[in-house]
């Protein structure tokens, strides 16, 4: 994580500071019609923060309780979009990421005595298949560095509008035997809980074009949007979604 922020920072700056340099050498830009771009990109967004909950049932009289950690892995990303120069080097662009990963949450939890009170049972175990996707549109305001050659840079930022499924443990099945000092865990119940919320993009576009037309190119991207999820009456619980995205593909221009 540190690392692709480190350089994504980097490449910012370099794009940043590229209209400086060309200016110093009072490179002439280039003009023509107004052109339309699309890109299509694979890549990966790194483990998401930590996430725990924590829920309460009633049991034997008293109050069970579960402690869930969920799974922290990185995601495969597909992400596509487009845009447009309009005036100079700004234009106005959107793109559409899709983010998914699964894997395993760990449990704890501790249940009640059925015949001695105060005295309860600690189990702990764990659940498979724990999915999370994030489906995000950017909408992007792009500054088209000027360059020379066949290496070509976008800057972009804006707000981002994210939907997020979580799969969240809901209840936990043990098993018991007499005299029930003892108790182990069996199983969880999931379910898919989805949430929205607008947060914000902003990312750097390289780019190598083999002609006028087409050309592969990198993206990193960082975004960033809280989204509560409401479990069930009474329980909820916030998930930060995002972080940096970074991948490659392909770029087409009209």
């Amino acid at each position: 994580m540190k690392t692709l922020t480190a350089i994504f920072a980097a490449t910012l700056a370099v794009a940043l500071a590229t209209p400086a340099a060309a200016q110093a050498r009072r490179t002439p830009q280039p003009k023509g019609p107004t052109r339309f771009y699309v890109s299509l990109n694979g890549g990966v967004q790194p483990a998401n923060a930590d996430l725990s909950d924590h829920f309460e049932f009633p049991s034997n009289a008293e109050t069970a309780t579960v402690d869930v950690k969920y799974p922290k892995k990185a995601g495969v990303l597909i992400d596509g979009g487009g845009g447009v120069q309009l005036w100079r080097q700004l234009g106005a662009g959107v793109a559409v990421s899709y983010v998914s990963s699964d894997g395993t949450a760990a449990i704890e939890a501790s249940i009640p005595h059925p015949f001695l009170f105060g005295q309860p049972r600690q189990i702990s175990g764990e659940q498979g298949s724990v999915a999370r996707t994030e489906t995000s549109a950017h909408v992007q305001l792009l500054y088209f560095v000027p360059t020379r050659g066949k290496l070509h840079a976008i800057v972009s930022g804006g707000p981002s509008f994210v939907s997020l499924s979580q799969d969240v443990v809901t209840d936990v099945d043990f098993s018991e035997v007499y005299p029930y000092d003892t108790a182990a865990f069996t199983r969880a119940t999931t379910k898919a809980v989805k949430g929205n919320a607008v947060g914000f993009n902003i990312g750097v576009d390289l780019r190598w074009m083999f002609s006028r037309e087409f050309g592969v190119g990198g993206l990193v991207r960082f975004t960033r949007a809280t989204v509560d999820l409401d479990v069930a009456e009474g329980r909820s619980f916030s998930v930060d979604t995002g972080g940096v995205q970074a991948g490659g593909g392909v770029r087409i221009f009209f």
